[in-house]
């Protein structure tokens, strides 16, 4: 594992959420998500909290690229969900809440097959990553 942090609900400055400092995952019910993709870990994770929250997320927006969510979250589109790392370097633009009631978690994982030979591309990769991540673990 390289990271684990937790995932944050993101809103625009204006959205009534915003002057709150958390929030349940049952209060985002009714609310329009902006997530990655379905088969995305960041998305399994919703899915799972919403699930024993007893409810199925709405998803308005999907999008491949987290930027792409805190953008979206910060034109009032809907309620981004973000991993921690990531609405902070947006927080000029978002406000990013803690989700309690189920806490919502992601991971990075890198993952390769210690029997086969690793390229020079590979090997340079996770020792970035390594090195980047182990402060922040």
């Amino acid at each position: 594992m390289v990271r684990d942090e937790a995932l944050v609900a993101a809103v625009s400055k204006e959205d009534a959420l915003a002057v709150r400092t958390s929030v349940t995952l049952p209060a985002l019910r009714d609310r329009a998500l902006i997530s990655l993709a379905a088969g995305t870990g960041l998305r399994a994770a919703l899915e799972r909290g919403c699930a024993i929250a007893g409810f199925r997320p709405q998803i308005a927006f999907e999008a491949t690229n987290l930027n792409v969510l805190a953008q979206l979250a910060s034109r009032g589109l809907g309620v981004a969900i973000l991993p921690e790392s990531v609405a902070h370097t947006h927080s000029k633009i978002i406000h990013a809440l803690p989700i309690s009631r189920p806490q919502l978690r992601g991971r990075l994982e890198l993952a390769w097959n210690p029997e086969e030979p690793i390229s020079p591309a590979a090997r340079a990769l996770i020792a970035h990553a390594r090195s980047r991540f182990a402060a922040q673990r």
